[in-house]
């Protein structure tokens, strides 16, 4: 199968930089790109990632992004408590640069789409507006994503109604009103916990990593009610999770010792989930509510009356640990953009692990549902490992690549791209002989 779709991402303060016209003519002429989305709700973060500095933005050294803000022009009638912020900044405020996108992208013939990023509220307005609906740990404390700074932590609860109608409002907001062939989400789900690491010198073992997942959440108000309401005892659920939170945490005297001893002892993932049927239980729990968030967007979205493609970009190595289970959620997909930048790593190992992962989302995938392979044309990725993840995506059945990001991306890397894509005959246009 050829690699049909070669997407870019772009930022709003990346258009406002560079331009549209310039960044598309880029990606187009040097990477082979036809399709282009925008970053349309992006979390707080230092670009370009992974590098000190942009390597070809004609403004600005690099940038500080505000915290899940979005840079379209939310319609006020989709939204209910929850509503999206914008743009204070004064070179991004009062432009629609999703429509940029869009024009810029139309007039070129390519694909259009946006992206909902990983965190979809401010943080620390969150924390003073919508207490009720962020995500608590065992404990009762505000859990965050990323390991973010105390400060910082605010999740939203997929459970609770307002979120939930929150999501709801962005995907169909954008589905009506502008002209997108896909949207794309990297949502980050319930918080996935963090242990203390584990004693051993190659770091956490698997069953310390899951432990570690009885730190995260959710059990707010929400989740109570709605875990109660399908028939499971939540008081069984606090006690067991949290003594194996404080085991996890080695908070207490009697769990130190117990900690002491499993970390010595030969004890597995399976020992762990046998033992405590209400960790399992709760662990299912979550995923049926990760799953049921996955059917109701996709309804949504077959109800704004012309198709969209709803796409999913990974975010996580281990994503079962936030709730998401790869089969039972991408029944409601269109398409998967498998997130891995191990290409960054500038190794064969790298491209191994790249290749890896694409074969798991693709066994989770059917025939009809397309896979996107991310490349990472950012530091330290050579032509060498893009050129062999090319053919690790193709090997894997993808049905496209996706690049991560324009704003760190060397032209050297974009032009490895295209050099890929004919070494290994991707796309159709390149299975036809050679000239004499």
């Amino acid at each position: 199968m050829p690699l049909n779709e070669i997407a870019a991402s772009l930022y709003a303060w990346d258009l406002a930089d560079e331009g549209i016209d310039h960044a598309l003519d880029v990606l187009a002429s040097r990477a082979e790109v036809n399709s282009a989305y925008l970053v349309g709700m992006m979390h707080k973060e230092k670009r370009p990632l992974h590098a000190r500095h942009y390597p070809h933005n004609p403004v600005r050294r690099y940038y500080l992004p505000e915290d899940s803000r979005a840079y379209w022009k939310p319609a006020a009638d989709r939204y209910g408590r929850i509503k999206p912020l914008t743009s204070d900044r004064d070179f991004l405020a009062g432009t629609d640069w999703l429509q940029v996108l869009i024009d810029g992208a139309r007039a070129r013939n390519m694909r259009t789409g946006c992206e909902i990023s990983h965190t979809i509220i401010d943080a620390q307005y969150a924390r003073e507006h919508y207490p009720d609906a962020l995500q608590r740990d065992v404990f009762g404390n505000i859990v965050g994503a990323f390991e973010a700074v105390e400060a910082q932590r605010a999740l939203p609860c997929l459970n609770h109604p307002d979120v939930r109608d929150y999501i709801i409002g962005l995907f169909t907001d954008l589905a009506a009103n502008y002209d997108v062939d896909y949207l794309q989400t990297c949502l980050v789900m319930f918080g996935a916990g963090r242990g203390d690491g584990g004693t051993h010198s190659s770091g956490p073992t698997d069953w310390q990593h899951l432990l570690g997942v009885a730190t995260g959440g959710c059990f707010c108000d929400a989740c109570q009610a709605k875990a109660t309401a399908e028939g499971l005892d939540w008081a069984e659920l606090v006690a067991e999770i949290g003594h194996l939170a404080r085991l996890s945490k080695r908070i207490g005297l009697a769990e130190l010792h117990e900690r002491q001893l499993l970390d010595e002892a030969n004890y597995s993932e399976t020992s762990l989930l046998i033992e405590n049927d209400a960790f399992m239980s709760w662990l299912q729990f979550r995923k049926r509510s990760i799953t049921g968030l996955f059917a109701d967007v996709r309804q949504a979205l077959d109800g704004i009356g012309r198709p969209i493609e709803l796409r999913y970009n990974t975010y996580m190595a281990a994503p079962e640990r936030a709730g998401l289970d790869f089969r039972s959620a991408f029944r409601h997909v269109d398409s998967v953009r498998e997130s891995d930048y191990s290409d960054q790593l500038g190794t064969a190992a790298g491209v191994a692990i790249k290749r890896a992962k694409l074969m798991k989302v693709r066994r989770a995938l059917n025939d009809d549902q397309k896979l996107i392979a991310a490349l990472g044309v950012r530091p330290n990725a050579t032509p060498e490992t893009l050129r062999g993840s090319i053919k690790a995506a193709v090997d894997a059945g993808a049905d496209g690549l996706s690049l991560g990001h324009y704003d760190g991306a060397t032209m050297e890397r974009l032009d490895a791209v295209r050099i890929g894509l004919r070494e290994h005959e991707a796309q159709e246009r390149f299975w036809q002989p050679l000239e004499s």
